[in-house]
């Protein structure tokens, strides 16, 4: 089945994995991806940057920002209040806006309190998973948004968290590589065995160095890896691209014209990509010609 969805420029013998997934409706890449819980929050941020740029006024931002912070949305909410507060001239709003954001600042630092007492009780994943929520969410709150930086920043290079902290990523990147090694797919093993050795002190991190060690002595591998690697970078900028559609259709169309530049042309996010822009083309002359 695998074989089946390779092209016959790549070497004879070969196999990647990646070669025959398709970036669209959470087929292939979505399934390597979802599981990244940074890849998911960058999803969620892009969505609601996208909400963003439909609120023009400042009193549909100021609306908006009780609305996100209301449901939780950190990011966003203090975005929109941080807007309406540098907005010129000053609005009605502008007073409200810089108390809200000095609410959230407190709001961030008790929190931020409360997971340093998980790390003091020895729950150091839990704590750090709350840390990093955090670091992440109030990104944009103004002074609060440089205390958790630098704190995170400094707890994450103490050498008793990061065998603890590490693990857990280097654990799952060893398991993806071992089964990619009994499908036969080595570039796949060899870039997460790679990935793995890259988070020592972690016991598995070791155990993923020694076996990405041992493949480095193929060429072959080495040279299949760096071709598995550029088709993961253009299935990442497809669904950049594709985010970016309604929003900016040039720069959509630029990125998917470097797809098509960079990826073989039998694989499926070449196909795509040149379909997507088809598309864009499609939808620019029915505007032309509704004008």
């Amino acid at each position: 089945m695998l074989l089946s969805m390779l092209v016959s420029a790549r070497p004879a013998g070969a196999r990647c994995g990646m070669h025959g997934h398709s970036p669209r409706g959470g087929g292939g890449y979505g399934g390597i991806w979802a599981a990244e819980a940074a890849w998911q929050a960058w999803l969620a941020r892009e969505r609601q940057a996208e909400a963003l740029r439909r609120l023009k006024s400042a009193e549909h931002q100021y609306a908006g920002a009780v609305k996100a912070r209301e449901e939780g949305k950190t990011w966003l909410a203090a975005t929109l209040y941080l807007r309406v507060a540098l907005a010129r001239p000053k609005n009605r709003h502008s007073a409200a806006a810089k108390q809200a954001l000095a609410s959230m600042a407190d709001e961030g630092r008790s929190q931020m309190k409360k997971a340093d007492e998980l790390l003091e009780k020895g729950e150091i994943e839990e704590g750090f998973k709350q840390l990093d929520v955090l670091a992440s969410d109030y990104v944009i709150v103004p002074r609060f948004n440089h205390e958790i930086a630098d704190h995170v920043r400094k707890l994450h290079h103490e050498p008793k968290y990061q065998a603890v902290l590490n693990e857990p990523r280097a654990a799952a990147l060893v398991d993806e590589a071992q089964k990619s090694e009994a499908k036969g797919e080595y570039c796949c093993a060899f870039i997460a065995y790679e990935e793995a050795a890259e988070l020592l002190p972690a016991p598995s991190a070791q155990r993923a160095k020694e076996r990405w060690t041992a493949m480095k002595q193929d060429p072959k591998i080495v040279a299949d890896a760096e071709a598995c690697r550029k088709l993961r970078e253009c299935l990442r900028m497809f669904h950049v691209a594709e985010l970016l559609e309604k929003s900016s259709p040039g720069k959509a169309e630029q990125m998917f014209k470097k797809i098509l530049a960079r990826s073989p042309s039998g694989s499926e996010v070449h196909r795509c990509a040149s379909e997507e822009i088809a598309k864009l083309h499609g939808h620019g002359q029915k505007k032309e010609a509704g004008g």
